[in-house]
């Protein structure tokens, strides 16, 4: 029997989108900004370029959170890896890939979440810097915590991976999200160590791939995590309190 190739998920944030001060973005509805489809031109164009050098093959189907700012994003890579390549790529729209939510506080501003729940004497104190704990979901109708979300993006990329053909061939399939919802993707398929998660960031447009071993196990094949830049600013926060570079 021929060994089976490598198989690799490219996780990719999408790009820049003009998200309102100090909001809370994860759900908002919001396209791209100009300079978010360069981000995503820019993304494409490594993921060609790595895909050539490596020998690995891509596969056609892009996955995406059905977002806009994330279907804008997967549909300018499908647009430049299909002239940057011999293949023909279509976006797919998934809704087990969307950020963190927040629920019946979605799309309000931090301090406003902040303020609503302070009054409600049913509730302890939010804890400091609750954007980032991992396992921290707000009390309110709706909301998840970053690693359910992680969790469930997590368990797309792990079954379309295992639904790829077989073969000998190196493969790799592009996944874009959100920044929050992909590294704690990583951390469940323990190619991101949990206590580095809320130390790093994605870029918008930023490319890290993962692949998954032959013995079930993954690991980060290609790029870094962007180190966070500490902010106290709430408007220069990603949805997850990380300030994006």
């Amino acid at each position: 029997m021929p060994a089976r190739g490598r198989r690799l998920a490219a996780l990719v944030r999408h790009g820049h989108f003009p998200r309102p001060e100090g909001v809370a973005s994860a759900h908002l509805p919001l396209p791209l900004s100009p300079e978010g489809r360069g981000h995503a031109r820019d993304a494409g164009l490594q993921i060609a370029r790595v895909a050539n050098e490596q020998g690995i093959r891509l596969d056609e189907t892009i996955e995406s959170s059905q977002l806009l700012r994330a279907h804008e994003t997967a549909t300018v890579i499908a647009e430049t890896l299909t002239r940057e390549t011999d293949g023909a790529f279509e976006v797919v729209d998934r809704d087990d890939m969307l950020e963190r939510g927040l629920g019946s506080c979605a799309n309000l501003r931090f301090d406003e979440i902040e303020a609503l729940l302070a009054v409600d004497e049913r509730l302890d104190p939010l804890p400091e810097d609750w954007r980032r704990i991992p396992d921290f979901r707000l009390p309110v109708p709706g909301a998840e915590s970053q690693m359910e979300a992680g969790r469930r993006t997590a368990a797309r990329i792990d079954g379309s991976l295992a639904a790829m053909p077989e073969g000998p061939e190196d493969r790799m399939r592009i996944f874009v999200a959100h920044g929050g919802c992909l590294r704690h993707a990583a951390v469940v398929k323990g190619a991101l160590p949990i206590e580095r998660v809320t130390q790093v960031t994605m870029d918008y447009g930023q490319v890290v791939a993962m692949e998954r071993l032959p013995d079930g196990t993954w690991r980060r094949a290609i790029g870094e995590w962007k180190e966070r830049i500490p902010s106290t600013n709430p408007s220069e926060a990603s949805p997850e309190g990380a300030a994006p570079r």
